[in-house]
């Protein structure tokens, strides 16, 4: 049945046929047929397939890969870093900023961030397993027993939070700065930019965020 809601589809509904939001998600419950013919059009290579649709589907809900399903004419490449390829499909589908299609991607894109890094680290930001996890990824050694102590031991750390979605993707270590100035530098000359807020942002990721945001306005 099709939500009739404006924003995007809903990935999360989109991957598992429920949506933990409930009637209160702000995207489209869709179920997509897997037919080609039930997929939009994309750019004016109609005969050009992506990676991700040549090799089907993947084992685990991963949203990046969904996103870009949804634009099949695009040669994605799932090893790359998202922005990366999101930039390279707008220079393939000759987007620019002022275009309606583009300005609706880049929202869908950015929802599927978000749920993509709920997938990976958890939503509870009172859930252990989730920090632990989360300090593994950064390389906090020895990881901390204690809830309280690993939120403290990850609020010193400063890494950038598209990396932390990109690194299971490129396999690259998520690279840690000294200090916020050079987390600021290093984000604003690679234009990763994660999103402030989003409606699928867990309690995991608000705190987080609202971390980054306190240390910017000081």
């Amino acid at each position: 049945m099709r939500n009739t809601k404006r924003g995007g589809i809903c990935f999360q509904y989109h991957e598992l046929g429920h949506c933990s939001f409930g009637s209160r998600c702000k995207f489209s419950h869709v179920q997509l047929l897997e037919d080609s013919s039930s997929k939009r059009p994309a750019s004016k290579q109609p005969g050009k397939r992506s990676k991700a649709s040549r090799r089907g589907s993947p084992p685990h809900a991963d949203h990046i890969d969904s996103f870009f399903a949804e634009h099949p004419n695009f040669d994605y490449d799932p090893s790359a870093p998202i922005w990366t390829e999101f930039n390279r499909m707008c220079d393939d589908f000759e987007w620019d900023s002022g275009n309606y299609e583009m300005r609706a991607a880049r929202r869908e894109f950015k929802s599927a961030m978000v749920q993509q890094f709920n997938h990976l680290y958890g939503i509870d930001e009172e859930d252990l397993n989730s920090w632990h996890n989360l300090c593994k990824v950064l390389k906090i050694e020895p990881v901390p027993e204690d809830l309280t102590e690993c939120r403290e031991r990850v609020r010193e750390t400063y890494v950038n939070l598209v990396d932390l979605v990109d690194t299971p993707r490129t396999g690259a270590a998520v690279k840690i700065f000294p200090n916020l100035e050079k987390l600021q530098e290093y984000t604003i000359k690679t234009e990763k930019y994660f999103p402030k807020e989003d409606a699928y942002a867990g309690g995991l990721l608000r705190f987080l965020l609202r971390e980054i945001l306190h240390s910017y306005v000081g």
